[in-house]
C-alpha cells in the first residue's frame, strides 16, 4: 500500500504536559508544543516526517487518574473534532512507574472512549527505562498488539513514523472510525420563572452572550436555548402559543426545562408561575426540570426553607445553587445526568399536544358526568359529586 501522499494524524494521550510536549515535539523535530501549556488544552499541530504530513493532537490530561467522566466525554470528543475524519493512530505516553491497576482501568476507559475498536489503532510510547518488569504495562501493550516505541533505546522520528506506518498498513489506510463520538451531542434547554431579568442573567451565564435564543457549542455540547416568557402574564391563547413555540423550537424536544428562583423565601408570582408550568406541561414535565436557585455574593447558603424544599420535591427533586462563580462545567455535568436518566428522551411538541389532549377528555369526561348529575336522584347525585371531586 503507498501511503506517501496521504497525510497520518496521529492523537497523543498523557497525563503530563512536559511529557506529551517532549514526544510531540520529537514526532515533529522542532519546538512544536510548549510544555508549560495549561494541561487541559488539546493542541493540534502540523509538520512533516519521511515526507508525509503528519498531524499531531496532543492531549495531555486524558491519563490522569483523576479525571471525570464528563472531562473524557469532552476531551475525547475534541481529540476526534481536531483529528476529523477520525486519528489514524493513538499514542499512549505512559510511564513505566508507577503503573498501576488503576492507571490500567483509566486507559481502558478512556480507549473506549473514542471506540470499540480503537486498539487496532493504538500504541505504546515510553520515556523512561524500566527498572524492573511492570505486569499492568505489559498488560496494555499486549492489547496495543505489543506495539511500544521507548524512546530511551531510539533516537530516531523516523522509526517511529515507520510503526504509524506499519499500524496503517495493518487497517488498509484506514483512519479509526469515532462517528459516534464525532457527532456533536445536541442539547436542548428552555429556561423559565416569572423574573425574566433573573433568566437573562442565567441564561447569559450559560451560553456566555446575550442572545434571547442562542445556538453555542460549551463543553462539547451544541446547546440550544430558548427563554420561556413569564405564562402568568399572558393570556390563555398566548400561553398556549408561546409553550408551543418554545417546545417547537427544540428539535426533536426539550432536555430540560430550567426554572430559576431566588435564594430567598418564595413569593406569589415564583409560586403562580410554577404552578401554571405543571398546569400546562402536566407532570410528564417533572422528570424534565432542573430548579436553579440564584444566590448572591451577599448571602451563600446551601439550605433551603421548608417552603422551597416542598415546591421542589414535587417538580421532582432536582436543584443547584449557582451564582456568577459557577463554573459551567458543574452545571453542565447536573444536566447531562437528567438526560442520561431520561436515557436521551425529550419532552415533544407530541408530548405538549398529548397533554393538551389528555386535559380535554378529561374536560369532556367532566361535563358529560355534570350533565348526568342533573338528571339524577339525590343518592345518585353525591355518587356523581364524588366521581367529580376525585377528578380533580
Amino acid at each position: 500500500m503507498s501511503t506517501s501522499d496521504t497525510t497520518v494524524r496521529v492523537v497523543v494521550l498523557g497525563s503530563s504536559v512536559s511529557e506529551n510536549s517532549l514526544v510531540g515535539n520529537f514526532i515533529l523535530g522542532r519546538a512544536a508544543f510548549d510544555s508549560e501549556a495549561p494541561p487541559d488544552v488539546v493542541e493540534r499541530v502540523a509538520g512533516r516526517l519521511k515526507d508525509r504530513h503528519v498531524i499531531i493532537i496532543n492531549s495531555p490530561q486524558l491519563l490522569q487518574t483523576n479525571i471525570s467522566d464528563h472531562q473524557i466525554t469532552q476531551t475525547v470528543r475534541e481529540c476526534v473534532h481536531l483529528s476529523d475524519p477520525g486519528p489514524h493512530v493513538i499514542v499512549l505516553l505512559l510511564k513505566h512507574e508507577p503503573c498501576s491497576a488503576e492507571d490500567q482501568e483509566c486507559v481502558e476507559k478512556v480507549l473506549r472512549s473514542f471506540s470499540e475498536r480503537v486498539y487496532q489503532h493504538t500504541m505504546v510510547i515510553s520515556t523512561q527505562e524500566p527498572t524492573q518488569t511492570n505486569h499492568i504495562l505489559q498488560n496494555i501493550i499486549q492489547k496495543c498488539a505489543n506495539r511500544h516505541f521507548s524512546l530511551q533505546t531510539s533516537s530516531s522520528p523516523h522509526d517511529l513514523m515507520q510503526m504509524f506506518e506499519d499500524i496503517e498498513e495493518m487497517n488498509d489506510g484506514q483512519h479509526l472510525d469515532c462517528d459516534e463520538v464525532s457527532e456533536s451531542v445536541k442539547l436542548n434547554l428552555v429556561v423559565c420563572g416569572s423574573d425574566e431579568t433573573l433568566k437573562s442573567s442565567i441564561s447569559e451565564l450559560i451560553l456566555q452572550q446575550t442572545d434571547r435564543r442562542s445556538d453555542v457549542e460549551l463543553h462539547g455540547c451544541q446547546i440550544s436555548l430558548v427563554e420561556l416568557p413569564a405564562l402568568i402574564r399572558l393570556s390563555e391563547e398566548e400561553v398556549m402559543r408561546q409553550t408551543h413555540r418554545c417546545v417547537s423550537l427544540c428539535h426533536p424536544g426539550v432536555h430540560v426545562f430550567i426554572i430559576i428562583i431566588p435564594d430567598a423565601q418564595l413569593n406569589n408570582e415564583d409560586k403562580a408561575e410554577m404552578e401554571e408550568i405543571q398546569r400546562i406541561f402536566s407532570s410528564r414535565i417533572n422528570k424534565h426540570i432542573m430548579i436553579l436557585i440564584k444566590q448572591n455574593s451577599e448571602h451563600q447558603t446551601a439550605e433551603l426553607n421548608e417552603e422551597t424544599q416542598s415546591v421542589i420535591e414535587r417538580f421532582g427533586g432536582r436543584h443547584q445553587f449557582i451564582d456568577l462563580n459557577t463554573q459551567g462545567s458543574v452545571l453542565m455535568e447536573k444536566l447531562e445526568q437528567i438526560v442520561e436518566e431520561n436515557s436521551g428522551v425529550c419532552f415533544s411538541t407530541e408530548t405538549l399536544m398529548e397533554t393538551q389532549m389528555e386535559k380535554i377528555l378529561k374536560f369532556e369526561k367532566i361535563k358529560s358526568l355534570e350533565t348526568h348529575l342533573l338528571s339524577q336522584g339525590n343518592e345518585q347525585k353525591i355518587i356523581l359529586g364524588l366521581k367529580l371531586q376525585s377528578m380533580f
